[in-house]
């Protein structure tokens, strides 16, 4: 999953989401955890009206999700592996009812 060619002080929220041990799902992200609720929340609200996605869910036991927050103009951007809309906004949903459990680790900065 690339950057979209987006800037660096972007946030970033990386999702790593194990369906068969949801307890093993974490986030490596560059915001700080007071904002991860707010952002997936506003991330979710965002995908509301989008309509139905009716592409076949991707069966795997783990997926990723990346979702980019343009922080210039509150644009978000996503890219997961999921295969369908509805499940990826599903997964966020589930983080957000367990975030608290959920392992938040910070998100590495690379040069260049």
């Amino acid at each position: 999953m690339g950057n979209n060619g987006r800037e660096a002080e972007d946030l970033i929220l990386q999702i790593t989401f194990n369906l068969e041990d949801r307890n093993k799902s974490i986030i490596v992200t560059n915001a700080r955890k007071e904002v991860i609720e707010e952002v997936l929340e506003d991330w979710l609200s965002s995908q509301a009206g989008l309509g139905k996605d009716n592409s076949e869910a991707n069966e795997k036991s783990e997926y990723k999700i990346e979702i980019q927050v343009d922080l210039s103009s509150d644009t978000f951007y996503t890219n997961s592996d999921t295969g369908n809309k509805g499940l990826t906004c599903g997964i966020i949903m589930d983080l957000l009812d367990r975030l608290n459990d959920i392992s938040i680790l910070e998100l590495e900065k690379t040069a260049g």
